[in-house]
Parts: structure tokens; C-alpha cells; sequence
């Protein structure tokens, strides 16, 4: 089973969601989220390039049995219940081709730490 929980908060004419998705399954699940506000959805974008799970107003990404991935984006329509819903859950197989974007899209960030990094001189 996949799940959402979602919280909003409205500022300044702008709504912003984040939302949760859990995957209670033993095998990756694909999962597509939609925007139900009624407006255009501003997902997150890193030096002006849109988070690539994104396309338009959908999230996709591959959830990892037992684990959770997190889900954010703005809006200037009002809030509405809910403002996302999961429109689709599939078993990720292992012969689903994944492009670059999408394998890099399910990394965590990593930077060194300082304690490793050797001062210039």
C-alpha cells in the first residue's frame, strides 16, 4: 500500500504544499502524484532547472519499500481538500528503463565534509 499525508499553508497569495509518500509495500512502487489545486503548480526548482520528477502539475518517482519520499510545491490558487492525490501505483520492474534524471532524482545529496577537504595553500 501506498499512502500520502499532505499539509497546507497559505501566504501571501501563494499555497504551499508538502506532502509525504509512504510505501508499506516489500517491493518498489512507481508512484504518480497530481496537483488538485486549480491553478499552475510551481514545483522546486535547483539553479533554474525544475526538480526532475516534475512534469507539469504530476510527480513521479520510485518509492523504496519501507520508505518515504518527500513531496513539495507552490501554487497561486487557494487551497483545496486534498491538494494532491495519487492518480497511480505500479511495482517498479527491473526492466523499466530509467532515464539519467530519474536515477539521479532518487539519490540523497551528498557533499564532503570540511574534515576531509585539504586547505589550499
Amino acid at each position: 500500500m501506498v499512502e500520502v499525508d499532505w499539509e497546507t499553508d497559505r501566504r501571501e497569495g501563494v499555497t504551499f504544499v508538502t506532502a509525504t509518500v509512504t510505501n508499506t509495500q516489500t517491493t518498489p512502487q512507481r508512484v504518480r502524484l497530481e496537483s488538485r489545486l486549480d491553478g499552475p503548480t510551481w514545483p522546486p526548482r535547483r539553479d533554474g532547472v525544475t526538480a526532475p520528477e516534475w512534469r507539469d502539475d504530476v510527480w513521479e518517482a520510485t518509492v523504496e519499500p519501507g520508505h518515504r519520499r518527500g513531496v513539495g510545491f507552490a501554487s497561486p490558487a487557494a487551497p483545496t481538500d486534498p491538494p494532491v492525490e495519487i492518480v497511480d501505483v505500479a511495482r517498479e520492474s527491473d526492466d523499466t528503463e530509467r532515464t539519467a534524471d530519474e536515477v539521479l532524482a532518487t539519490l540523497d545529496e551528498w557533499a564532503p565534509t570540511s574534515d576531509v577537504l585539504t586547505p589550499g595553500p
